[in-house]
């Protein structure tokens, strides 16, 4: 067994010779940038013995970079060839294989596959892929017996084999979006026709805002830019280079020693970023990639993951990897940590198209050097974070709330956008319902509903803005009230009032009291009949007076009796049948109770 193989590496080569004793033909699923050339190459060596061994490539460019990689890995055998299947389309080679290795199994048709399996019909057949579907929804049992499935996207970066991302995707409501949803033609191969989505994606404006996400989010970082065909690519080349980047365009039709340099120099720093169609969506291997720009819009499940994988390797020094999605791909085919039914799609019982207005959720950042929103990309997944108690749902194109993943507030707003921090310290999201027409929600996933017509500015802890009746008022953050202006507060103790007509309101509790009826102490205050501990954290009703202790009930939704005891020194104990006696005060012994009266 070959030592360097990975554990998963090691367990896949043993399920494939296991298929192999009933299968002629095996297709295997392994995600982009866990090593599926590591596994061919371990097969060529346990096979290389039993006689020649073909190895076939969907396009010309990768078929260097295949015989590259299987030379570093020791194995210099004439018995091995590696050929396009266009050439091979035209003439059959004059080996007979023992074992033929299809690489990029996903492209393989039937039409022009099917002979290679009539050619050799005692060769055993390996198709190896990251994405074992295909955009009409065909099935691949026309080729393949059956599918051998890895380990999922997310466990390979929990296991630390693929690195972990960052996910910014453009907003739900942005024009682009928009645009993009308005694209109808297709291709032959079923996807969006090129010559359509250039009326959306190669204009100015398009390639101005590509370059506007780059500079706020990947400013110095190296990557790919993803785009549409040449044209398209050239133009955004030009304008990254105008505005300073180095970058270069690299594609199917760089001449082969101009494309090895364009790599070298991108591998050792000279070039930043590579714009690209489709050449460095597959074949690709570079760790060093910190960021991807998705610039093609795609229905192909196959096209999305293949591109956004280019960045999923590690790479030392490389926290993490930035995905910048300026056309809208998370809301058609979620994260690609999603899960997916490879094996339904293997079968053609489900397609590997895309669909817009599925429900995705995306976590609201808490910190962070970046805005949440620049008006029209949103974060969808921060690096290393847990799901966070109020997250954010994409559902037809419109914004939601979860908290604790049970929607607080339907899919209706069509932007987000995060209010300035620090502002009064909780997360609190302003959201538009309407166009003009905005509302806010806090920190709890609750919407305050409070109707901001015209969003005006933040002090401290208070938005002040202009209601639907032209009226100015000051909203309370800490206290959740509205204001015709901006209230005076006392403190008392820990606690903040502030005056109404002739009497006081707690600005935490909804409790209205005179001065008269607040009490004083170290470890808690009594507003009328309601206990608060300095804390802010624990209240209780007031039952009754004892002569040094006071019975509380605490406070829930239900009516029965649930009485506890408060000591002077603020400890609470459990109430006992028989503590009320006749013993009762009122009012109370405020020395044994170590309280004062707010006003003496």
């Amino acid at each position: 067994m070959d030592d360097s193989l990975r554990d998963y590496q090691i367990e896949m080569l043993s399920k494939l010779e296991k298929a192999w004793k009933n299968h002629r033909s095996v297709m295997v699923q392994m995600p982009t940038g866990t090593g599926k050339t590591h596994l061919m190459a371990a097969v060529i060596r346990t096979h290389i013995a039993e006689g020649s061994v073909l190895i076939v490539a969907h396009r010309r460019e990768l078929l260097d970079q295949i015989r590259q990689t299987i030379n570093s890995f020791g194995i210099n055998s004439n018995d091995i060839v590696v050929e396009s299947i266009q050439k091979l389309s035209r003439k059959a080679p004059a080996l007979i294989p023992a074992l033929v290795i299809v690489d990029e199994a996903h492209h393989a048709l039937a039409k022009t596959y099917k002979q290679l399996w009539e050619w050799w019909p005692k060769a055993q057949f390996l198709g190896l892929t990251a994405t074992p579907c295909r955009l009409s929804g065909e099935a691949f049992t026309d080729l393949f017996d059956t599918l051998l499935q890895s380990y999922s996207i997310q466990k390979f970066i929990d296991d630390g084999w693929l690195s972990d991302f960052e996910y910014v995707s453009v907003a739900p409501g942005n024009t682009m979006v928009e645009k993009i949803a308005g694209l109808k033609k297709r291709g032959l191969d079923g996807d969006y026709q090129t010559k359509e989505m250039a009326t959306v994606m190669d204009v100015p404006e398009s390639i101005e805002h590509l370059y506007k996400t780059y500079k706020q989010f990947a400013d110095g970082k190296k990557g790919i830019v993803y785009a549409i065909d040449r044209e398209h690519a050239r133009h955004i080349t030009e304008y990254y280079q105008a505005q300073g980047v180095n970058c270069c365009l690299i594609d199917g039709k760089t001449p082969a020693e101009e494309r090895k340099r364009l790599v070298t120099d991108y591998l050792e720093g000279i070039i930043s970023v590579l714009v690209s169609i489709d050449c460095f969506s597959e074949g690709f291997d570079a760790p060093e990639v910190e960021f991807i720009q998705l610039a093609r819009p795609t229905l192909s499940l196959s096209k999305y993951l293949q591109q956004v994988g280019r960045g999923m390797r590690v790479s030392p020094g490389k926290p993490h990897v930035l995905i910048l999605d300026n056309v809208g791909l998370y809301q058609t085919f979620g994260l690609p940590t999603d899960e997916r039914e490879w094996n339904l799609m293997f079968r053609g019982k489900i397609t590997g198209k895309g669909h817009q207005g599925g429900e995705h959720g995306f976590i609201i950042r808490e910190e962070s050097d970046k805005e949440l929103i620049n008006l029209q990309m949103v974060y969808i997944k921060s690096r290393g974070q847990e799901v966070q108690h109020v997250e954010v749902f994409i559902e037809n194109g419109k914004y939601g709330i979860l908290r604790d993943r049970q929607v607080s507030c339907p899919a209706q707003f069509v932007s987000i956008q995060r209010l300035e921090p620090p502002f009064f310290g909780i997360a609190t999201y302003p959201f538009e319902i309407y166009r003009n027409r905005k509302t806010v929600i806090d920190a709890e996933g609750r919407n305050l509903n409070l109707r901001v017509d015209n969003y005006a500015r933040q002090e401290d802890e208070w938005l002040v803005y202009t209601n639907e009746t032209g009226q100015t008022v000051w909203w309370d953050s800490i206290g959740h009230r509205n204001y015709p202006s901006k209230p005076i507060f006392e403190k008392i103790g820990n606690f903040e009032v502030f005056k109404i007509d002739d009497q006081y309101s707690l600005r935490y509790y909804d409790i209205r009291f005179k001065k008269s009826e607040v009490l004083t102490g170290p470890h808690f205050c009594i507003f009328k009949d309601l206990l608060l501990y300095n804390d802010t954290k624990r209240k209780f009703r007031v039952y009754m007076y004892l002569k040094d202790q006071i019975i509380v009930n605490t406070i829930s939704g239900s009516t029965q009796l649930n009485l506890k005891i408060v000591n002077a020194d603020g400890t609470i104990g459990e109430y006992e049948m028989g503590m009320i006696s006749n013993s009762f005060f009122y009012p109370p012994s405020l020395e044994k109770l170590g309280l004062k009266r707010y006003y003496d």
